[in-house]
């Protein structure tokens, strides 16, 4: 019995050590692990983001927004959530009245362009979206020249805030493949015109 005294009295401190260690390790992680959990949801509500049928035809259609609310922020309105600021979902419908084709390529690619601002914040983050832009940067190509595309990124960084947020994304750059799927999130060739 002594004995056991004995050796508890010389095991007790280190294995008190131990435990609150152990503790001490897992309080740590605790964010690394949440932080992983958010990269892991940002990462499938980017890959979940697909224009739809209605959104093309424009049944859905938000209202136009006033322009100081709708440029105070990075992300600005989107009243109707479909990922695309209205102002910019507005003035492609106003552009292309009578192509649905042209229409639902660059919805596709302005709501990839957006996630650069309103997604990215890790190399994860950016690799997702840039998976997803280049996707919609293909389909944009199958019915519209390179200049339009052009256009589409000068109405999604309009403002000074947002080509700001478009540079901060561009930090996590990193190297990247295509994406899965076809490079449409609506076949072109469904569409009347």
């Amino acid at each position: 019995m002594k004995v056991l005294h004995t050796v508890w009295r010389w095991v007790r401190w280190p294995l008190a050590i131990l435990v609150v260690a152990y503790i001490a390790l897992i309080i740590y992680r605790m964010p690394a692990v949440g932080e992983k959990q958010r990269t892991a949801d940002t990462i499938a509500h980017i890959q979940a983001q697909k224009i739809t049928m209605a959104g093309v035809m424009g049944t859905s259609l938000p209202p136009q927004p006033y322009e100081p609310e709708n440029d105070a922020t990075v992300a600005g309105l989107d009243k109707n959530n479909n990922g695309i600021r209205d102002d910019v979902e507005l003035a492609i419908f106003a552009k292309y009245p009578h192509s649905a084709k042209i229409r639902a390529a660059e919805l596709q690619y302005a709501m990839t362009e957006q996630m650069f601002v309103t997604d990215v914040n890790n190399t994860d983050t950016w690799k997702a979206v840039a998976e997803e832009d280049d996707r919609a940067y293909t389909c944009a190509l199958k019915v519209i020249s390179y200049n339009q595309t052009l256009e589409i990124q000068k109405l999604v960084f309009n403002t000074q805030i947002r080509k700001d947020a478009e540079m901060k994304a561009y930090v996590f750059t990193t190297s990247n493949g295509p994406a899965a799927g076809p490079s449409c999130d609506i076949d072109l060739n469904s569409l009347p015109n």
